[in-house]
């Protein structure tokens, strides 16, 4: 007998044969699609780089697979090389490129492709293209003369393409080489190894070159580099570069980390130096070149760039006294000389560089201690660092104002003003030194000069030197109250100071003036005069024309 009513099985298998036949109908229309068009994407790819370069470019490659299903083609072992005689052929009539690209890949990773848009709508529309293993060689040619009418990349593409699109295009583990031949026919020749590659929304189409918001039909470029590390040309130090990225929408340059280590301890520096010279310890954090110029850093190897700024680090560095000094002079090495002589022609505008730790030690000959100076928290803003003639020309003077903790207590404020290409290497230093307990200065008053600060509050320190590099002179002003000292002797065996205890006293009642100004008495301001060591730094002569005011300030001038 039939029943009425809702048979629920049948309708159950009406589903499932009709959802099978319509599982079945997309695989094999998946199956044909991927074998149809797997076929058509081989024979196109490589004529379409045959077509868009005037058959310049060929392109080879072992392996292609197109998955319709997950929207993903994966190429492998891809190489793109130039055909010589046909490049040979557009010399000659000159229509050549001033570009010669060879590239080999590991292999490539379209993800996120839509099929029916590229082959329907000749639109290559993917959400993501990772390239592997990706070996770059461009030679570039300013010799190279080409009278044919530019064209953009949308007007190369644009017969057999509407539009190019991918979300995000990552090259990975990038050797990158760049050979630049000038109009000269001297070359410059870059090598950098390991990049990685990051390009966000790029898009070729007829509206995307003249997107204000896009770079290059991109959104973004991202250049970044792996750790690198090198030694100086002495050999004494390796130079470790960390964290590098160039952001190409920004024309910055972005570096983690500087850092200037010793190849060696310091006795075994001192071995290998034989010499005094200066043993250096730096590290600089967060390091950003703003509006660097690439074109001029890769085909010129010049250095321009707006603004440069460092947001922390520290700088140590030592000196043995005790070792005989080197041979010959320091006569040309101040710092705007120095830059004058640098191969690289360089450009800043404004440096800038944030919380700076800058310490100097000093192995005495006389005690063999060390003592020490130090700047914490050092803020510095340079303007006008340049060796270019025409820049200099313009505008000769490049400054240094720095403020900073001296010694833990005292507040320092000083300007450095150089004057650029001048033989006799002309400078003025001014600056001013607030609030400090004179106590703070024994760690290297003790060492170095064998007296010791037992009272003395300094109100104020200014100063005004002028110079160049034979001589220094200025003006030393010292606001003190209860000056005391102590003169020391060291034990045999130079491990300690005793005081001097009659001799301390004749210094402090006879020598030493205990303030200034005293009671009813004129402020003392020390004009001074100091003739250079020429085998010592610049540093030198400041610090001893400055310290050689103080002196004459306090009474102990003949001292």
């Amino acid at each position: 007998m039939a029943k009425n009513g809702f048979n629920i099985g049948k309708l159950l298998k009406i589903v499932f044969i009709t959802f099978g036949s319509l599982m079945l109908l997309v695989l094999v229309t998946g199956w044909y699609l991927n074998r149809h068009w797997n076929k058509l994407l081989k024979r196109e790819l490589p004529g379409y780089v045959t077509d868009l370069s005037d058959s310049l470019y060929t392109v080879k490659f072992k392996g292609l697979r197109l998955d319709v299903l997950s929207g993903s083609v994966t190429v492998e072992k891809v190489v793109m090389v130039a055909d010589t005689m046909i490049y040979q052929r557009l010399l000659r009539e000159q229509r050549a490129p001033s570009e010669v690209y060879t590239i080999s890949v590991d292999k490539l990773e379209l993800k996120y492709f839509k099929p029916w848009r590229y082959f329907m709508g000749k639109e290559l529309n993917a959400g993501s293209l990772t390239v592997t293993g990706p070996s770059i060689i461009m030679e570039q040619n300013a010799t190279v003369k080409d009278t044919s009418k530019p064209q953009t990349a949308y007007q190369h593409i644009s017969a057999k393409m509407k539009s190019i699109f991918i979300g995000t295009l990552v090259l990975d583990s990038t050797n990158f080489k760049y050979i630049f031949t000038r109009k000269d026919s001297s070359h410059v020749l870059h090598e950098f190894h390991n990049l990685s590659v990051h390009i966000n929304d790029f898009l070729i189409d007829s509206l995307a070159l003249n997107d204000p918001t896009r770079f290059l039909y991109a959104r973004n470029y991202e250049i970044g580099m792996r750790d690198y590390m090198n030694r100086t040309r002495d050999s004494l130090y390796w130079l470790n570069v960390r964290g590098i990225r160039y952001d190409a929408a920004q024309r910055t340059l972005h570096l983690g980390r500087f850092e200037v280590q010793p190849r060696y301890d310091k006795e075994a520096f001192q071995k290998k130096t034989g010499v005094q010279q200066d043993r250096y310890v730096m590290v600089l954090n967060d390091i950003s070149l703003h509006h660097l110029n690439p074109r001029l850093l890769l085909q010129e190897q010049q250095i321009w760039t707006q603004r440069v700024e460092i947001q922390g680090g520290s700088i140590e560095i030592y000196r043995n006294r005790m070792l005989p000094m080197p041979p010959g002079n320091k006569l040309g090495q101040y710092p705007h000389q120095l830059l004058s002589q640098l191969r690289v022609p360089l450009s800043i505008d404004t440096l800038t560089c944030n919380n700076i730790n800058i310490e100097y030690k000093e192995l005495s000959p006389v005690t063999a201690q060390t003592g020490h100076i130090n700047f914490s928290h050092v803020h510095g803003l340079f303007r006008n660092i340049t060796n270019i003639d025409s820049l200099v020309a313009k505008n000769n003077r490049m400054t240094a104002n720095f403020d900073a903790v001296f010694m833990q207590s005292g507040k320092l404020t000083a300007r450095f003003d150089f004057t650029l290409n001048d033989k006799a290497g002309r400078f003025g230093v001014s600056g001013l030194l607030n609030d400090m307990n004179g106590k703070d200065l024994n760690v290297v008053t003790k060492p170095l000069g064998k007296v010791e600060i037992r009272s003395c509050d300094i109100k104020e320190l200014t100063f005004n030197i002028k110079g160049d590099e034979r001589k220094a002179a200025g003006h030393i002003k010292l606001l003190y109250q209860n000056l005391k000292i102590a003169v020391l002797k060291q034990d045999d065996d130079h491990k300690g100071f005793k005081r001097k205890g009659l001799v301390s006293l004749l210094a402090n009642s006879l020598v030493i003036k205990d303030s200034n100004p005293l009671r009813d008495e004129k402020v003392r301001i020390a004009t001074v005069a100091y003739e250079r060591d020429i085998r010592k730094s610049y540093f030198n002569l400041v610090w001893k024309t400055l310290f050689k005011g103080v002196k004459d300030v306090v009474g102990a001038g003949n001292l």
